[in-house]
């Protein structure tokens, strides 16, 4: 690889990570967020604005590549993140705090589609595998090390600095990608989709709105979500038509058409869903049931996390030499189905830690062919012009899923914990619930998967790239 490429891989990783670190970073400082600055009834939405910004910017972000030379977008990406975050370390008012995330969102969800565009620009898919492979392990290791280092830094220096933190990494990535990203030519003579775009974000917001509101909250949040999901409906239908229409669609539904990206796409969904289960009810398993300190528990996470990045860097490393991928990911689907399945009926109330580290490895590497190859399998069929809208499509469809799944797992758990009239079990019966709703998003991926065309990777660009 040229050096000036590496240094560009560089900087988007570099965005890339701390865009990741930024999703769980913040939950350890939020009591003395919320000391200082109030707001304690809209706690809940330091992430969910977060998220609503990174669902808008990913698909817009993924066509701007595509149209304007590349290192103004990446540039801004990063410009965005930065501003967005020394915004929120300045915050004086909560509802300021609110709009900031809402701009570091923004700037976070278009690093993520530019780090998987990033490399379709420069490695064919076969090779493309390793570095997804890395790509899924920063997530890894920011899910792990976010709540530790938001922690230190709200003890040692102020919750302020978990923000400001981010500013001198992303200026050095700015510096990376200005010195280093040669100018070239926006890949494809178009004119930016507008209306595509507005139409995105009026379903968009009220679908992600809807599905945050799901949940034990009452029977008024149950209408205001079925409002929202209305009107989410008929944005949605108008937004079809329009794209189906422009000459230059903000997302070529043409693309649809192509197995590889359809079936990657929907089995991403699916273990979205799956992903943000475990990450979200995992902690509360080993501290409220198995009854293990916070402390303990992050180091046991980190365990589960050190093998999810060794399975991860182990199958794109196979992927690259042989090509194969529906093999891995059905295997992994089914034993990770089946692991569930286990769970939700005998889910112990004590586990030696032993055992417990066992199980965590044991699922940590299923997961890995899932975090490395999804992405490189969606791009392997997709026209070079197209590349980054496709990636951008299929980060959304992951993260769609995940906010849909949680919303529903959620459902499950409190059902479980009321179906049950001892209050020493309830919830265990509602881990149980959660790990059969856990068992059936598994078994649709994996019905999904038997879908993907079974061929393998391109050793080759699909043609000379842009």
């Amino acid at each position: 690889m040229r050096r000036e490429d590496r240094f560009t891989l560089a900087a988007v990783l570099i965005g890339l990570f701390l865009a990741a670190l930024d999703q769980t970073v913040v939950a350890t400082a939020l009591p003395r967020i919320l000391s200082d600055l109030g707001g304690q009834a809209w706690y809940g939405w330091i992430g969910a604005v977060y998220l609503l910004g990174s669902a808008i910017a990913a698909p817009i972000a993924g066509r701007l590549v595509e149209i304007l030379p590349r290192r103004s977008v990446l540039l801004s990406a990063l410009g965005v993140f930065a501003i967005g975050s020394f915004l929120c370390g300045s915050s004086i008012h909560f509802s300021q705090l609110l709009a900031f995330r809402l701009i570091q969102g923004l700037g976070g969800g278009a690093l993520f589609s530019l780090a998987f565009t990033t490399l379709a620009w420069f490695f064919p898919p076969r090779e493309r595998s390793r570095w997804a492979g890395l790509v899924g392990a920063l997530f890894g290791i920011a899910g792990a090390i976010g709540p530790v280092i938001g922690g230190l830094l709200t003890a040692k220096v102020g919750w302020r600095w978990v923000f400001w933190g981010n500013v001198p990494f992303l200026l050095v990535a700015m510096l990376f990608g200005w010195r280093y990203l040669l100018t070239r030519p926006a890949p494809e003579q178009a004119s930016m989709d507008f209306k595509g775009a507005l139409l995105m974000v009026g379903w968009t917001v009220p679908l992600l709105l809807a599905l945050s509101f799901l949940g034990p909250r009452g029977l008024g949040s149950s209408i205001w979500s079925l409002l929202l999901l209305c009107s989410s409906a008929l944005m949605l239908q108008r937004w079809i038509r329009v794209e189906k229409t422009q000459p230059a669609p903000l997302f070529d539904l043409h693309l649809i058409g192509i197995p590889t990206f359809r079936y990657a796409a929907l089995t991403g969904f699916f273990f979205g869903a799956i992903f943000l289960t475990g990450v979200t009810f995992l902690p509360l398993y080993l501290q409220a049931v198995l009854n293990y300190s916070p402390q303990q528990s992050g180091w046991l996470l980190l365990g589960f996390t050190v093998g999810a990045v060794l399975s991860t860097s182990l199958v794109g490393v196979w992927v690259s030499q042989h090509g194969r991928y529906k093999p891995l990911l059905l295997i992994s689907g089914f034993l990770l189905t089946g692991l569930f399945s286990v769970a939700s009926l005998s889910l112990p109330k004590t586990l030696s830690t032993p055992v417990l580290l066992i199980a965590l490895l044991f699922t940590a590497i299923l997961l890995g062919p899932f975090q490395a190859l999804l992405s490189v399998i969606g791009q392997n069929d997709i026209p070079p012009n197209r590349i980054g809208s496709a990636t951008s499509a299929l980060q959304f469809m992951r993260q769609v899923g995940s906010t849909l799944g949680l919303a529903v797992v959620n459902l499950l758990y409190v059902f479980g914990m009321q179906s049950t009239s001892s209050s020493g079990e309830s919830l265990l019966s509602g881990m149980r619930w959660v790990m059969g709703g856990a068992a059936g998003l598994g078994l649709l991926m994996c019905g999904i998967i038997v879908l993907l065309p079974d061929r393998r990777l391109r050793r080759t660009h699909s043609s000379t790239q842009p």
